[in-house]
């Protein structure tokens, strides 16, 4: 029997659940009703998406597995008041957190529970609160020392020239710390911002290593370093960045150097391997060991604290090549062995996106 045969209070009927699972489905929170029973009778896509198993008909506590969230159903089902709740709940393998909004239907009809899915938010927030504390912390250090030797200077030992010099280095010393941390600081949230302008110009890779390690020879010759090139000899060139490139190349070279031990040597290599231009920054330095190697990218994270802050370190220099080479449309890689060395790897694509 066709459609048009159908009584009219049929068809509209019909039309409407169709006109509601559109509108379900289209929906980027997760929607489940339960009926006076607690038992699922709807869903929409992506609660399926989330739990990716079928739910209807099951019990509203076997959906999303939270202690909050139960009571909330009970709550809205027995009391007939509408409530939020905050929650967290294993999905997969990973949590989740969700603002969940739940709302008796007419009648003790039943519940409709719409869950927000706001990890990303959560982790936002929480990747914030840790850049400010650990950039409070990193503040405090040079500001209490360049205080205290400032007030000391103050109180007469500006009278004493042995003194007073040795607290005028330490004063100049504590300053470009703070100058480097407030330029690594501006680096990272440009390099971070969908704003900033990295727009691509045709740049010449073997050039740009030619120039980053040109400008780092006598840094490297201060502690001993031998600083040596491996380039292809056909022209490399590519369409992106080059002040972003030459910001990932100096720091990981710099990096390289810093972490060798005197008598070393750092090796900055370029190949063409398939759809990539591969730049590797390859030291003979104490190596990361493998617990810290997901997380050496992150902004503060050092693996050697005390090292790393004698060297004059912000421990943002690597979270800043992580991004900029996001930027540039490619990935950085870490292989590393504790006492033997490490590599950084660099793999920028021959083709931007969009490019034939």
């Amino acid at each position: 029997m066709s459609s048009d045969s159908e009584p009219p209070r049929k068809r509209a009927a019909t039309l409407e659940e169709a006109r509601l699972r559109t509108i379900l489905d289209s929906m980027v929170e997760a929607v489940y009703v339960t009926d006076g029973d607690g038992r699922v009778t709807l869903t929409n896509r992506a609660l399926e998406d989330l739990i990716a198993r079928d739910v209807v008909g099951r019990r509203a506590k076997n959906v999303i597995r939270s202690k909050e969230l139960k009571q909330a159903i009970r709550r809205a089902r027995k009391e007939r008041k509408a409530t939020d709740v905050d929650l967290e709940s294993p999905i997969g393998d990973k949590v989740r957190s969700f603002r969940a909004q739940v709302s008796p239907l007419p009648d003790g009809a039943g519940v409709v529970t719409v869950l927000h899915d706001v990890t990303r938010l959560k982790e936002a927030d929480r990747i914030r609160r840790d850049f400010v504390a650990n950039a409070s912390h990193e503040l405090r250090t040079p500001l209490t020392a360049v205080r205290g030797f400032a007030e000391t200077l103050r109180d007469g030992a500006y009278r004493q020239p042995v003194d007073a010099e040795r607290f005028l280095d330490a004063i100049l010393r504590h300053t470009k710390r703070l100058q480097r941390l407030a330029e690594d600081i501006t680096l990272l949230a440009q390099a971070e911002s969908p704003a900033e302008d990295y727009d691509p110009v045709t740049t010449d890779i073997r050039a740009s290593c030619q120039e980053c390690v040109a400008s780092l020879e006598s840094f490297a010759g201060e502690r001993d370093i031998t600083l040596r090139l491996e380039l292809p000899d056909d022209e490399v060139v590519l369409e992106l960045s080059g002040r972003a490139l030459d910001h990932v190349l100096l720091n990981l070279i710099e990096n390289a150097i810093k972490y060798s031990q005197a008598g070393g040597e750092v090796v900055v290599s370029v190949r063409v391997d398939g759809a990539y231009v591969v730049i590797e920054v390859r030291d003979k330095g104490m190596g990361v060991p493998e617990k810290y190697r997901e997380r050496i990218f992150e902004r503060f994270y050092r693996v050697d604290k005390g090292r790393s802050r004698n060297e004059g370190g912000t421990g943002l220099g690597l979270s800043i090549a992580r991004n900029l080479v996001r930027r540039l449309g490619g990935r950085i890689e870490l292989e590393s062995e504790v006492d033997v060395g490490s590599t950084f790897r660099v793999r920028l694509p021959l083709l931007r996106p969009g490019e034939d």
